[in-house]
């Protein structure tokens, strides 16, 4: 059987990605009647018509390296993550396909392939280094359900900010590159593989989804790169006792502080924590920032411009978690600064937003 190096690894998968991802978008006339997803609806920037099953690109990607890398090690690192990742990327692309399955199916679905990649492995979340939560995640069966929890968490929050083009695989891409980093400094060069190996997967994506949107991500491609992430963090920690499960947290920071402040904001609206709206920080900062600031470039161009800010709010939270992954005394403050900055930083957008509707309101009252 043919086996690769690491790299050629890496590369493969970039390849295979990057081709598949290409031949969706040409033959999107065979398909589109099924995979297209149409410029309407309260989350939806772009112009036109795009398939959204980009997530078939990425599994296949890492499906490649996983049936020619050389590595033992890494091969049953991605193992678990294309077996345990299998029913989260079905359920997304169901949706994609049908647009009829409910937020809550799709939920229960990405926590149960985290609770199945628990069981699989006798891996979990067994630690949070707080002292109570410990004791009770030391009991098996309450770490499977914390780390189908978090799991799915994670995955739905990355679905959360696919709302522009390259924003949630440039995300991914970040932190699995920054999770590598710091697997690659303490010695754990196997998760290190396999976690450029998803970055890579997702690299051949981005570079046909980004910056002209010619192929979406979709649920099925959202919900298995989340779950990927979400995954590798539990393995970084299980592999690495001396890493801070709050690095984890870092390193999925960004989307992590973008859905449980979407879910305090629509309760304190009393509004459905599912419920769609135009109200998330990327958002804001299209409407808010970029566009008034473009307001004469094409509607691709402001597209991806919103994920260029974005991307920086990623990046942030991963810094931390890269330069002190055993630190809690540093990156519980961290964490804390991080969730604080996005707090005024949407505010600040929130409050210049409801200002201009009230100057848009006063001058037509005036007309």
């Amino acid at each position: 059987m043919l086996s690769l190096s690491p790299f050629w690894s890496i590369a493969l998968t970039l390849v295979v990605a990057l081709v598949l991802a290409q031949a969706l978008v040409l033959s999107a006339h065979k398909h589109g009647h099924l995979t297209m997803d149409l410029p309407t609806g309260v989350q939806k920037f772009h112009s036109v018509p795009t398939p959204r099953v980009g997530g078939i690109a990425i599994y296949a990607g890492v499906t490649a390296a996983w049936a020619l890398i050389a590595g033992e090690h890494e091969r049953r690192l991605l193992s678990v993550i294309l077996l345990a990742g299998m029913p989260a990327l079905l359920v997304g692309l169901l949706e994609d396909v049908t647009k009829r399955v409910s937020v809550r199916t799709r939920l229960l679905v990405t926590m149960g392939a985290g609770g199945l990649a628990a069981v699989l492995t006798g891996i979990g979340l067994t630690r949070v280094d707080i002292p109570l939560a410990d004791v009770l995640l030391s009991v098996w069966p309450l770490a499977v359900l914390f780390t189908a929890f978090a799991v799915g968490g994670v995955a739905n929050a990355i679905n959360i900010i696919d709302g522009f083009h390259g924003l949630a695989s440039g995300t991914v891409i970040i932190s699995t590159a920054a999770l590598a980093a710091i697997a690659y400094a303490l010695g754990d060069a196997p998760l290190a593989i396999a976690a450029l190996v998803v970055a890579a997967a997702m690299g051949g994506f981005w570079l046909v989804n980004y910056p002209w949107g010619k192929l979406f991500l979709g649920d099925g491609g959202a919900y298995f790169s989340g779950f990927a992430l979400a995954w590798l963090s539990v393995e970084l920690l299980a592999r690495n006792p001396s890493v801070s499960p709050w690095a984890s947290v870092l390193l999925c920071g960004y989307p992590t502080i973008e859905v449980v402040y979407s879910i305090l904001r629509r309760r304190k609206l009393r509004q459905s924590p599912g419920q769609a709206d135009r109200h998330h920080l990327h958002s804001l900062v299209a409407l808010r920032i970029v566009h008034p600031r473009l307001s004469g470039a094409r509607p691709n161009v402001r597209n991806a411009a919103v994920s260029l800010v974005m991307w920086v709010c990623a990046a942030v939270p991963v810094i931390p978690a890269i330069l002190f992954p055993t630190r809690p005394d540093i990156l519980l403050p961290a964490l804390g600064g991080c969730a604080l900055a996005y707090h005024l930083f949407y505010r600040r957008l929130a409050d210049s937003s409801e200002a201009g509707n009230a100057a848009d309101s006063a001058a037509d009252v005036r007309a």
